[in-house]
C-alpha cells in the first residue's frame, strides 16, 4: 500500500502495474491511493467534516448537524455518528463520527459545538471583489465555519461566486462596474450596470439575488456630483425597495478604504465597534489584503467573547444610514 499526497492536479500519470487507484481531492489537496491486486486494503476511510469542526450557536435556536463526507476506497464503508446537541442549553458538545470499511480500517473526526448566550451577531460583509486575496479569505471562513456575505462587482474572476455560493455564504450585489460616474448618473444607468452583476451572479450560482449594497453606502455625498441635483439617491432607495431589493449599509466600519493600512489597525477598528447585545454588520473589502489578513483574528475574537457570526439574508439587521441626496 502506497499513499502519495500531491500539492497540485497531475494531468496525467502512468500506472504500470495492475492494481485498484482512486484520487480523492480536498482543499486543494490531492490524495492518490494505490493498492496493488491481491494485496489487503490499509487504506482507512476519509471524512471531511461539513461546515468545520468547531460550531458556535445561540441558545434557543435551532441546531441541525451539516454532516460529513466519507470515501473508502472500496465503497463498503459503515458511518456512524455518535453524540447529541441541545440547543436549548448552555453548554459545550461533541458530535463524533466513525467510519469503518470491510477491511476494519476505521477513521474518526470529531465536531465541537458551543451553545453560548450570545454577547451580539456579527455579520461580516466584504465589497468590491472578488480578488486575488478571495480564496484565502474563503480558505480562513471555511476553517471556522463561519458564514459572510459577499458584494460582489464584476471586476474580479466570476469563479468565485460560484465558491461563495456553494460555501453557504451570501453572494449579494454591489453593481457590475463600481463606476461613481455612471451609476449615479441615472436612475436607469444604475439598474442596467446592477442587472449585469445580477446576471453574472445567476450564471455562476444559478440564483437570483436581491440583496444589494451601493457603492458608498446610502448615505453616500459623492452621487451629487454625477446626478445633476436630482436627489438620486434618495430616487434609488424608493426604487429598489419597488423592485424587491433589499439593501444594506453597515454599522462596524473596519475603515479599510480609509486611513487604516494594516491587519491591526483592522483588527482594532473591528473589535472596539462591535455592538454588544446587537447586531454589528461589519464592513470589509476582499480586495484589501491587509483586510483580508485580519480576518481569523477578528472571528477567534468574537468566538472568546461569545459572538455568533452570520451570514445576511432578507430578514436581517439592515443598518441604513440616513440618506443625504
Amino acid at each position: 500500500m502506497r499513499v502519495l499526497y500531491l500539492r497540485q492536479l497531475l494531468s496525467t500519470f502512468l500506472v504500470s502495474t495492475f492494481g485498484l487507484y482512486l484520487v480523492f481531492l480536498f482543499s486543494n489537496v490531492y490524495f492518490f491511493n494505490y493498492t496493488p491486486a491481491g494485496e489487503p486494503d490499509n487504506f482507512a476511510p476519509v471524512i471531511e467534516i461539513i461546515g468545520g469542526d468547531i460550531i458556535t450557536v445561540a441558545v434557543g435556536t435551532d441546531y441541525e448537524d451539516p454532516g460529513v463526507d466519507a470515501y473508502d476506497i472500496g465503497g463498503d464503508m459503515e458511518l456512524v455518528v455518535d453524540g447529541s446537541v441541545d440547543p436549548k442549553t448552555v453548554g459545550e458538545y461533541e458530535v463524533k463520527y466513525t467510519a469503518k470499511d470491510s477491511s476494519n480500517n476505521i477513521t474518526e473526526a470529531i465536531r465541537k459545538v458551543h451553545v453560548i448566550q450570545p454577547a451580539g451577531t456579527i455579520y461580516l460583509t466584504f465589497d468590491d471583489g472578488p480578488s486575488e486575496h478571495t480564496g484565502r479569505l474563503l480558505d480562513v471562513l471555511k476553517k471556522y465555519g463561519v458564514k459572510v456575505t459577499f458584494f460582489v462587482t464584476g471586476r474580479g474572476d466570476d469563479n468565485y461566486f460560484k465558491r461563495e455560493f456553494e460555501e453557504g455564504h451570501t453572494v449579494a450585489l454591489h453593481t457590475n462596474t463600481h463606476n461613481y460616474a455612471y451609476v449615479y448618473s441615472s436612475v436607469d444607468n444604475y439598474f442596467a450596470d446592477l442587472n449585469t452583476i445580477s446576471n453574472r451572479v445567476k450564471a455562476k450560482t444559478g440564483e437570483d439575488s436581491k440583496l444589494i449594497r451601493f457603492p458608498g453606502g446610502s448615505s453616500n455625498l459623492v452621487s451629487r456630483r454625477y446626478d445633476g441635483r436630482s436627489r438620486i439617491m434618495t430616487r434609488l432607495v424608493n426604487e429598489v425597495t419597488k423592485r424587491g431589493y433589499t439593501y444594506f449599509d453597515w454599522n462596524v466600519d473596519s475603515n479599510d478604504a480609509g486611513g487604516a493600512k494594516t491587519a491591526d489597525e483592522v483588527f482594532n477598528n473591528v473589535t472596539s465597534r462591535l455592538v454588544l447585545g446587537g447586531n454589528s454588520v461589519v464592513l470589509q473589502h476582499d480586495v484589501k489584503g491587509f483586510s483580508v489578513d485580519a480576518v481569523e483574528r477578528i472571528i477567534q475574537y468574537g468566538i472568546e467573547h461569545n459572538f455568533i457570526f452570520k451570514k445576511l439574508d432578507a430578514s436581517s439587521f439592515t443598518a441604513h444610514h440616513g440618506v443625504n441626496n
